[in-house]
Parts: C-alpha cells; sequence; structure tokens
C-alpha cells in the first residue's frame, strides 16, 4: 500500500525492502516449482512447501494489508472511502486477471478453433460470480476469485479493529477466528467439505490471521531480537506444516495444520513489523520478487496450460513466468498503480 506515513512498510510499494512482501514472492515461487514437479516430493520434506500452505499465506498476507489501511486510517468506513477502498482493489487485481482472461481467451479459441467459454460463463469467469471458485482458461485464479470475496466482506471483517476497546479490537476478531475454524470442522464432518475447500468461507481463518496479526501489531517500534525471534518461530513453524503435510497429511488437512499456517502467518507479520529493514543484493533481489510475485502466480498458470511440457521444466517455467511477469509488471501493473495515486490524489 504506497503513501501510507505509518511504522510499518507498506507491502504493495516496491523498491522498499519488505518482509511481508519477500515471503509473497517466495510464496509465489513456491507455488510455481510445486506445480513443476515440487508435488512429486523431489526436495527434503522439511524445505518442500505445498502449493496449498503458500496459498494461504497469500491469503494471511491479504489479511495483514487490507486490515493495515483500515487500522492505520488510510480508509475509514465512509461512503467515499469505501469507494476508494474498491476502487482501489479493483486497480490492484483485474488489470493482469482481464488481461491474461482475455489472452488464454485468445488462445483456446486458436487453439481450439471455438471459444471455450459460452455467454452464461461470463459471469463467473470474469466476476468471481461463483461458491466454490474454478476458472477455466487459468486454473491458479481460484485463489483472485476468493481474494474478490474477502474485498466485498473486508470492511465489514475491519469493524472490530476500529474500536478504541481491547476487547472489541483483539477479542471480537480471535472469536470469530475460532468459530470459523470450528465451522471448518462442521462442515468437513457434517456437510462433506474438505480442508482444501475453494471457497471464502473456507478460507476466512487465514485472512483473519493476518488482520488479527496487523491489529496486534498496530503501535510495534521495530525491535531486532523481537523480529528474529518472531521470524525463527515463523520458520519453524513453516518446517513443522511442511513435514505434516508430506509425512502426516490426516494431521495437515485438520485444524492442527490450519492454525499451524495461520499460527506462522501471524509470527511472520510480528516479524515484519519489528524488521529494521534490511540491505544489500540478495534483499534487493528478494524484493523485486515479491514486486513481481502477482505476475509470477498469474502468469505460470497461463503458460502450464498453453505450454503442458513446462511443467517438466521447472527452470524454464520460472524464468519465462518472471519475464512475463515483468512485462506485465512495467506495461500494465505499474500504470494501474499510478491511476491508484491520481485517484487517491483527487478524492
Amino acid at each position: 500500500m504506497s503513501a501510507l506515513p505509518n511504522k510499518i512498510a507498506p507491502i504493495e510499494h516496491a523498491g522498499k525492502a519488505d518482509l511481508l512482501l519477500i515471503v509473497r514472492g517466495l510464496a509465489s515461487l513456491a507455488v510455481v516449482l510445486w506445480h513443476a514437479g515440487g508435488y512429486l516430493g523431489p526436495y527434503p520434506s522439511w524445505m518442500n512447501i505445498p502449493g496449498r500452505t503458500a496459498v494461504w499465506l497469500f491469503f494471511g498476507i491479504s489479511g495483514y494489508v487490507i486490515a493495515y489501511g483500515f487500522v492505520h486510517g488510510r480508509y475509514g468506513l465512509n461512503a467515499r472511502d469505501l469507494k476508494d477502498f474498491y476502487v482501489n482493489r479493483f486497480l490492484r487485481i483485474y488489470p493482469i486477471f482481464l488481461t491474461l482472461t482475455l489472452l488464454g481467451w485468445i488462445t483456446e479459441t486458436i487453439r481450439s478453433g471455438s471459444s471455450p467459454l459460452a455467454l452464461e460463463d461470463i459471469p463467473s469467469q470474469l466476476f468471481a460470480i461463483q461458491f466454490d471458485q474454478d476458472y477455466l482458461l487459468n486454473g491458479v485464479f481460484w485463489t483472485l476469485g476468493i481474494e474478490l470475496h474477502f474485498y466485498l466482506f473486508a470492511p465489514l471483517l475491519a469493524v472490530p479493529f476500529l474500536s478504541a476497546r481491547r476487547a472489541l479490537h483483539l477479542w471480537v476478531p480471535i472469536g470469530l477466528y475460532v468459530v470459523s475454524v470450528a465451522w471448518g470442522v462442521y462442515a468437513f464432518k457434517r456437510l462433506g467439505w474438505t480442508f482444501d475447500g475453494r471457497n471464502f468461507v473456507s478460507c476466512i481463518p487465514h485472512f483473519l490471521a493476518g488482520m488479527i496479526a496487523c491489529r496486534m501489531t498496530a503501535n510495534a517500534q521495530p525491535d531486532s531480537s523481537r523480529f528474529r525471534r518472531a521470524l525463527v518461530i515463523a520458520i519453524a513453524l513453516m518446517v513443522t506444516t511442511n513435514f505434516l503435510y508430506h509425512q502426516a497429511p490426516k494431521f495437515f488437512w485438520s485444524p492442527i495444520g490450519i492454525v499451524l499456517t495461520d499460527a506462522a502467518i501471524a509470527f511472520l507479520v510480528v516479524a515484519h513489523a519489528n524488521w529494521v529493514s534490511g540491505q544489500g543484493r540478495a534483499v534487493a533481489v528478494l524484493t523485486m520478487l515479491g514486486t513481481l510475485s502477482y505476475g509470477l502466480y498469474a502468469w505460470h498458470g497461463y503458460w502450464m496450460r498453453t505450454v503442458p511440457d513446462l511443467v517438466h521444466h521447472a527452470a524454464l517455467l520460472t524464468a519465462l513466468s518472471l519475464f512475463s511477469a515483468y512485462v506485465t509488471y512495467l506495461c500494465i501493473e505499474t500504470p494501474a498503480l499510478r491511476l491508484k495515486r491520481v485517484h487517491l490524489s483527487q478524492c
């Protein structure tokens, strides 16, 4: 989020060292590697991040980013601010979403000789008007559908965080988190749902984890020792969930896996809030990876569908997706982000 005079580094601002931006980049890379054979287990279990864990990290970071805007006063619960919020979210998600959807549509039409979408598919495929997210032209876009649904409800979820009373701004969201996890258990046992749900209801806990952690760290002053402790704990939790996924999946696909992943999200936010921004080439490279993370994630889905053999060549798929992401960052994302700044300056 750009142009905010706050203590915590804005995650959507390219060029600044930002821990959560780096995590988002690494999570995007993990998804690419997972789809390019990582699910077959070529890497040690402790470091082989499943695609599902990476996606949950995306959701947790999104929860943090959205809560940050409300907690730190960029947005209020009034008509003008909510309009700004939804316009900015549209400009963040839709330019690449629509570009790659259109490109996928053209590619599939040329390849098959007929349109892969019928008129009745337009609401679900272009506007996420579906409950369980499924996208015909780019399979990885199901996460963007869930993000869009989260944006619709985010102002409502942010209401407790704006209270000055701790009982409301902390314990109400924590209670909602417990209820959402309990609902997942009920839906699994009684309704036949899975813990791998591709809908907003199933993924609420991850968004809430990021939002709660944002509120808890809202007034944090950077502290290097606290940063190190939080980062070590977050990494340990990630290693644990990786191990569970590969070695004890029944525990991963349960409230245990969900809560451990969400705890990792919370500790990453704590580390982020306490990080005295680092310098150096490695940090710059990882920050750029984070800046390109949305495009990397979206493009790898297009390339896998268009050139299926790329799933057997992880390095080539990654390189091609990164190059494509860089092009769309310059030609699409940057102009869209500039429109966000223009829009805010006119309000």
